[in-house]
């Protein structure tokens, strides 16, 4: 969403494909663990688009939260979002640090079936870890079908650290490295207590605006000349 004038671009956040989409289901085939993650993939004009950061995952429970640097998704600057996201219900909630916030989001995916086949080629080392090569085709309930080469971490209990896909609209590539299997605490996956919620993201997000606009105002604001100062000096 774009505003004109004194208002500066508003973006409504969204969880990243590879959240909403197929391949998290991928991820929450495998035990509790914690991972950096980085994806590349292409945009509708065929640029190409990076976003890494932080992952937890406990079950089919997952958290994101982006790295906070400018040369990453603009999506997810500059109010300090992170996800998370329920993949068995295709839902979950947008968190903004900057605000304190959090709204609900939902997707509209529904996976009917999913087809493995492993591959024969001999095992491949992904970030030190040995990985045998499989070939996952998800199916969805609208007739659908995104198929993913996926790498599988022999000593991580199969763990995807790599899963790519060519399937429009969103090809991409997956990574993850630093791989700690853990359980993480179930606390981790609600919004904080005491962040307020909000109806929707872009109801946050023109909040977020609206109130860098107010606070840009306040500092563009000349300053009053005290009483008997010559203004003429300067």
């Amino acid at each position: 969403m774009m505003r004109q004038g004194t208002f500066t671009r508003v973006v409504t956040p969204q969880p990243p494909p590879f959240l909403t989409g197929p391949a998290a289901l991928l991820l929450t085939n495998s035990p509790g663990f914690s991972a950096r993650i980085e994806v590349q993939g292409e945009s509708s004009t065929g640029s190409e688009k990076s976003l890494s950061g932080a992952l937890l995952c406990n079950g089919g429970k997952v958290v994101f939260a982006p790295d906070s640097d400018a040369s990453i998704d603009m999506r997810y600057q500059p109010g300090g979002y992170s996800f998370i996201w329920d993949v068995s219900q295709s839902r979950g909630y947008v968190l903004s640090d900057a605000l304190q916030a959090y709204a609900p989001v939902v997707a509209d995916l529904h996976v009917t079936n999913i087809q493995s086949s492993i591959g024969k080629s001999d095992a491949q080392r992904i970030s030190g870890h040995p990985c045998e090569l499989a070939t996952v085709t998800a199916q969805m309930a609208d007739g659908a079908s995104t198929q993913f080469t996926v790498f599988e971490a022999l000593d991580l209990r199969h763990l995807p650290l790599r899963i790519q896909t060519q399937t429009p609209p969103v090809p991409f590539t997956l990574n993850l490295s630093k791989v700690r299997i853990e359980t993480v605490p179930a606390s981790v996956f609600a919004p904080p207590e005491g962040f307020t919620q909000y109806p929707n993201p872009q109801a946050m997000a023109d909040e977020l605006a609206a109130r860098q606009h107010n606070l840009r105002r306040k500092t563009d604001m000349p300053l009053e000349p005290l009483p008997g100062m010559d203004t003429r000096r300067y």
